[in-house]
């Protein structure tokens, strides 16, 4: 029955997790470069939030003033307790992809603890010192240029020598990224990008396997002491002994602090989902058609005073059908600003030829004719 083949099937698949077929654990290109975007694409956001919080809260300027160091800060926590428990950092799980490491003879591993360090550093280190590079690049060039003299300080060249290497040391390093991207569409490799080269690991596709032993847990096996049957906590053990006889409030609040941040870490993926929600609303409420469509609508003005004709104008016919040029019923009719109606063909001969209303006299262009459908 279903009961009697979830656990099988569970351990099966738990008993040979690295066993998965290339074509089926290998991501596509849009995974996993949706996955390096994902993390670029919440650094405006964080920015723009801090600076709205440093226009209401003066004391939070600092923090605004600082946004690259807490956004990196905050991706270094959230990918280092993803990779503590999924084996990913925030954005490759957000898309079910992990990391495995790659042995000599192509075989997988899990990541261990010297693993993680090295992705955490390479996902939020290296894109810190290129952000900090590229301003520094930028300001540099700008007072360069504002400034040309040169004091003969080793200082200033230093900077000039900066200015001049930055650009092509950033394009051979974009170029590596773009070839290895290219390699990996290709096929030719399974490294989407050089630093995951650099350490031996690998991007996959999450497993069942992997996805029901989360559930179950976690991605951890038990150590050795707690695995054992009947095994006692180190620290149970002491506290039956008499040995601990009281715990810091300093670790209490430590470990409360602990639990937050792990639960928060846990739940950041429906923050995201939560946060785009909102952006989305937001642009929709404040869009221009919305607000016109909530605006309350004015009441009509009153129509204007009608045109009064000008003792040197034509007569208007009592018939109002009829053109007041020719004196026929109108054909094609054409309306000028007074409010009078003609043929098209006489009012526009006329005013080719006077320039002003044919009733009022008052100046009038070609322009100003406007085409009329009568029923």
């Amino acid at each position: 029955n279903a009961r009697g083949l979830w656990p099988r099937g569970l351990e099966e698949a738990e008993a040979s997790p690295m066993n998965t077929p290339p074509s089926m654990s290998r991501p596509s290109f849009f995974e996993v470069s949706a996955a390096e975007r994902l993390t670029e694409g919440l650094r405006p956001a964080l920015q723009h939030i801090l600076t709205t919080l440093s226009n209401h809260v003066p004391p939070l300027a600092m923090l605004a003033q600082r946004g690259d160091e807490v956004f990196y800060l905050m991706c270094f926590l959230l990918d280092r307790h993803y990779l503590k428990t999924h084996n990913a950092s925030f954005a490759e799980n957000f898309y079910c992809l992990k990391r495995v490491k790659v042995l000599p003879d192509d075989t997988k591993a899990p990541l261990d603890d010297r693993d993680r360090l090295g992705a955490v550093v390479c996902l939020s280190g290296v894109p810190y010192v290129r952000s900090k590079l590229e301003a520094y690049y930028n300001e540099t060039n700008l007072n360069l240029q504002a400034f040309p003299h040169n004091d003969g300080s080793w200082m200033t060249f230093f900077r000039k020598s900066f200015v001049k290497l930055y650009p092509y040391a950033a394009l051979v390093y974009e170029g590596l990224e773009y070839m290895h991207a290219i390699q990996y569409v290709m096929g030719t490799t399974r490294h989407f990008s050089p630093l995951t080269l650099l350490l031996n690991q690998r991007v996959e596709r999450l497993t069942m396997a992997d996805m029901l032993r989360h559930q179950r847990g976690g991605g951890h096996k038990p150590n050795a002491v707690t695995a054992r049957p009947g095994a006692r906590n180190p620290m149970e053990s002491a506290w039956q002994q008499g040995t601990v006889t009281r715990v810091s409030i300093a670790a209490k609040v430590f470990a409360i602090l602990s639990r937050i941040g792990n639960l928060m870490a846990d739940n950041a993926k429906w923050a995201v989902y939560l946060g785009v929600f909102v952006i989305r609303f937001l642009q929709w409420w404040y869009s221009p058609e919305n607000q016109q469509r909530n605006e309350v609508p004015l009441a009509t003005p009153p129509p204007p005073p009608p045109a009064v004709k000008h003792p040197r104008g034509v007569a208007i016919p009592e018939d109002k059908s009829k053109c007041p040029l020719c004196l026929r019923t109108r054909v094609n009719a054409a309306l000028l600003p007074s409010g009078f109606v003609f043929c098209y063909t006489c009012v526009f001969n006329h005013l080719k030829d006077h320039g002003t209303c044919p009733v009022t006299l008052r100046p009038c262009r070609i322009g100003e004719l406007r085409k009329i459908y009568e029923s």
